[in-house]
């Protein structure tokens, strides 16, 4: 493990920490979305902001809680406190803290901590992923079969519905859970549909080092950019494996054009 990302280990581990303080005085709210927010979510993409900033200095920082600056020359983190928090309020072990760095032109950085499942991912470009500090094997290639778990988004299944689908649909209500989960071949792939970068920039990571192919579910390919300014994803998009039957498959939405 090299020592940058032995050090994201670390600051993830610690942003677990100040997540157990939260909790002793725990609060929730909506905000005007109408998504639930706690007072851990807020805590800690503070620690986040202020540790990350000293492992890669002077590079953006986007936060879920605390907003959005453009990448510079030096890269953005993207920063998501408490994947699931809806999950994490009401008891559930399905939610995590998503990190990931955006730098020289690519995905770069990436780590994901389940605390209450006792996972830690961790993932660089060109170096690999791991679970728990041991390699992850690459997805193998071929075709999804009828009973093969998929992460399937609900706003997929709300526009598309589900007879396209090959394998059986899941959704964990946590994309750090679809994410990680997939990487591992716990799911056989994922299709999303309106997340945001620091939502997915960790699995970007961990599926491009364990040879998961990310498109558009037309087949066409993934285009970070808009992202990194603050979109959302408007068209649904995969992480499969190579050859496995989905990838140009989409069907026309029951809703709107394309």
């Amino acid at each position: 493990m090299s020592a940058e990302l032995a050090s994201l280990q670390e600051i993830l581990q610690s942003a677990a920490l100040t997540v157990d303080l939260a909790r002793a005085q725990f609060k929730s709210e909506l905000k005007t979305d109408g998504s639930l927010v706690t007072n851990a979510d807020r805590a800690v993409e503070i620690h986040l902001r202020e540790a990350l900033s000293q492992l890669v200095p002077g590079a953006a920082i986007w936060g879920e809680e605390f907003g959005h600056e453009a990448p510079n020359e030096v890269g953005q983190w993207q920063i998501d406190p408490i994947d699931g928090t809806t999950n994490f309020a009401y008891g559930s072990p399905l939610w995590g803290i998503s990190v990931s760095l955006f730098r020289l032109g690519r995905m770069d950085l990436g780590g994901i901590f389940l605390p209450d499942l006792g996972e830690m991912y961790l993932a660089a470009y060109g170096q690999g992923a791991t679970l728990n500090g041991l390699p992850i094997p690459v997805v193998p290639p071929g075709a999804i079969r009828p009973e093969d778990p998929i992460s399937v988004c609900d706003h997929v299944t709300e526009e598309f519905g589900r007879e396209w689908f090959h394998g059986k649909p899941r959704c964990a209500g946590a994309f750090v859970i679809d994410g990680t989960f997939t990487s591992t071949g716990r799911y056989r792939a994922l299709i999303g549909l309106r997340e945001r970068l620091y939502d997915i920039g960790a699995s970007l990571v961990l599926f491009g080092e364990v040879g998961l192919e990310i498109c558009y579910a037309d087949g066409t390919d993934f285009d970070l950019a808009p992202l990194l300014g603050g979109s959302r994803i408007e068209r649904p998009w995969l992480a499969t494996p190579v050859n496995g039957g989905i990838r140009g498959q989409l069907p026309p939405s029951r809703h709107r054009q394309h």
